[in-house]
């Protein structure tokens, strides 16, 4: 068995387990205390990365992440970190890094980079590029879906938090740029959010749960219940694809450009939520509406508002858009942005 067979599915997507048999922590500190964990992408919550799906605790065909909400799909045994595209990820070169001391158990490389959709061939690789470090006394991370070539260790090395472990990407099973990032404690999957397994009860008031975060890492995403991740302003509305592949994909906005349109790309939605979308700018521009409730759950949804061109050109100056997430009479989230007409 070489290292990289240690990365291999358990039963669904990203769910990743590691092979067993007789494999030592070496200098990895073993003690019933579970390592204290620090984060493990170096980015900037909610402004460059974001949690975009949660672990599922429920063992059955539903879902339920530790807040009793659905930021989470079916079988989802770890923490999805997310950029705002692949353009990001390929430009930035956005770090993975060790969330606590211990020993390379295994990696892969070599993988493409390229969404889920776009490939094949997938069985038994669904994490794609990625790396288990041992902690010690049964406790495992395990970090999905970084960029080719960008693995920096090897099996048998020891590792410090914060170390540089590769860089985020999209290969394996991935619809978006992001870091799977995953806790084991004796081969089952832990919560680190909550500390909680398979078929815990959630936490009502996700504000109360104990996870194995550092204090900073904690503060860092505190639970969301539906944000906007990014808005602006382009000739034409984008598609989630679009967005996801990055912004060189958009039809820019110009002087002679088709339409004016401004975005805003919506995390974790309700069903019912609404999304209100207003513009304002020179020589009288102005639009204002508000998107029918959702049918159902949106992980990711994207709303626009704006005009078609009726003049040779659009007037030169600031253009305003902010966008509102709506969950019955409260406002949930805004987002606002700027385009300065030529």
């Amino acid at each position: 068995m070489t290292g990289s067979d240690i990365l291999t599915p358990l039963a669904a997507i990203f769910v990743l387990v590691v092979q067993a048999g007789g494999v030592q922590a070496g200098g990895a500190a073993r003690a019933a205390e579970p390592p204290r964990l620090s984060l493990p992408i170096a980015c900037e919550p909610g402004r460059t990365c974001f949690v975009q799906n949660h672990v599922d605790l429920d063992p059955g065909p539903g879902t339920r992440d530790f807040a009793c909400e659905a930021a989470t799909y079916d079988g989802h045994k770890g923490v999805d970190f997310r950029l705002l595209s692949a353009a990001v990820a390929v430009e930035n070169s956005v770090a993975v890094q060790a969330a606590a001391p211990g020993k390379v158990k295994g990696t892969r490389d070599g993988m493409a980079d390229q969404f889920a959709r776009e490939g094949g061939g997938l069985a038994g690789r669904e994490c794609g590029n990625g790396v288990v470090v041992d902690h010690g006394g049964g406790w495992e991370t395990q970090y999905c879906h970084m960029r080719r070539g960008s693995v920096a260790v090897r099996t048998g090395q020891q590792v410090s938090r914060g170390e540089r472990l590769g860089d985020v990407g999209y290969s394996g099973f991935a619809d978006f740029a992001h870091l799977h990032f995953e806790v084991r404690k004796d081969g089952d999957f832990v919560d680190p959010f909550s500390m909680l397994g398979a078929g815990a009860a959630c936490l009502r008031d996700g504000a109360t749960a104990t996870g194995l975060w550092e204090e900073a890492a904690a503060r860092a995403f505190p639970y969301r219940r539906g944000q906007f991740i990014e808005s602006g302003f382009a000739s034409a509305i984008p598609n989630t694809l679009a967005l996801e592949q990055g912004a060189a994909k958009l039809s820019a906005a110009g002087p002679e450009g088709d339409g004016l349109i401004f975005y805003a790309r919506v995390m974790n939605a309700r069903a019912g939520d609404r999304i209100r979308l207003r513009v304002t700018g020179p020589a009288g521009f102005a639009t204002d509406v508000t998107s029918e409730p959702f049918d159902r759950n949106k992980a990711i949804a994207v709303q626009a508002a704006g005009k078609k061109r009726t003049r040779p050109r659009w007037a030169s100056g600031s253009y305003d858009g902010i966008a509102d997430l709506l969950r019955g009479d409260a406002v949930v989230d805004t987002v606002r942005g700027r385009f300065e007409m030529p």
